[in-house]
């Protein structure tokens, strides 16, 4: 049981730090900070978070000749800002898809949505509820940003999609585990608007402590899931990190003792593209080579509300 494959896709259209500092009059040194990369996906003409994992899933399921019929599970993960109110991208995507059968639900848990879509999914297969399961992990993160605002730290917020096909039929990953919690204490930092009939992300004063939070639990849930599957330290091969802030990402290798080897840093690649992050991260590694059956990966993710989560997988 366990993901089958997974494929990931990106808006057509790039944003550059230059149009940042256009839009925003933040200083370019600053923006450089932030984002790496220098540019970021964003959507195109025509294009739409859910069009975008439905093109994803469109793959995976060519990829592995996996008919329609077969699908009885749809989630559609990520933050809940489909673009669309009062709609499903779920039922929408398995209507494209011509999945006529499935159960086609939205699971929002923002940038830690895709791992516990993941997980639900894995566990229907196991129960027998369904054969394969798709979760689509799809958010619009770069409309979110009110850039004029000058919100700088989500000025890497990009727009991108991936696919994950769950089924028992040749998995590429076991699910082992995962381990999950929310601080509720930071739940009202981050919110929405609707300005000029669009939603944008605001931040109120305080958060004093969100850092260090991060930190403090990222390593108590890695504890706590290698506990529950009786793993230690020394078996991860992997760890992948939502891609929110490098320095973050490496204060908690040290934290853990884990060398920065054993991670993925793809800043200098693309933005922050919600909880399809650490797939992108784990498909750099299998592109690269990197992993062999038996190699047990974390992926670390998290999101607004503010939640956390680990989830083992192991290379089969």
């Amino acid at each position: 049981m366990g993901i089958t494959d997974f494929a990931l896709t990106t808006g057509s259209a790039k944003v550059t730090v230059d149009d940042l500092a256009r839009e925003s009059g933040c200083d370019l040194g600053k923006l450089t900070e932030i984002l790496p990369a220098g540019r970021l996906s964003a959507l195109g003409p025509g294009e739409s978070s859910w069009s975008l994992g439905r093109d994803a899933a469109v793959k995976v399921l060519a990829r592995n000749g996996v008919s329609p019929d077969d699908v009885g599970l749809v989630i559609y993960a990520g933050s809940s800002e489909w673009g669309t109110p009062f709609w499903s991208p779920a039922a929408k995507i398995a209507l494209e898809l011509g999945v006529h059968h499935a159960h086609c639900y939205e699971l929002s848990n923002f940038c830690n949505a895709a791992p516990t879509a993941i997980r639900i999914a894995d566990e229907q297969v196991r129960a027998g509820a369904c054969r394969y399961a798709l979760v689509i992990v799809a958010d619009r993160l770069s409309q979110l940003v009110d850039r004029p605002g000058g919100l700088v730290e989500l000025f890497n917020f990009a727009d991108g999609a991936a696919a994950v096909l769950v089924s028992a039929e040749n998995p590429r990953y076991e699910v082992l585990g995962s381990a999950n919690r929310t601080d509720p204490t930071f739940v009202d930092l981050y919110y929405g608007e609707i300005r000029d009939n669009e939603v944008k992300v605001f931040r109120r004063e305080g958060g004093e402590g969100l850092g260090e939070a991060f930190i403090t639990n990222f390593t108590a849930l890695t504890h706590q899931v290698l506990g529950a599957i009786g793993r230690s330290l020394d078996d991860v091969a992997y760890l992948l990190v939502t891609h929110g802030n490098q320095n973050t990402q490496r204060q908690l290798l040290d934290t853990l003792g884990l060398p920065h080897e054993r991670s993925v840093f793809n800043y200098e690649v693309e933005g922050h593209l919600g909880g399809a992050d650490p797939l992108l991260a784990l498909e750099d590694l299998e592109r690269a080579e990197c992993l062999k059956p038996g190699d047990l990966v974390l992926l670390a993710t998290a999101g607004s509300g503010f939640t956390w989560g680990v989830t083992a997988v192991q290379v089969a």
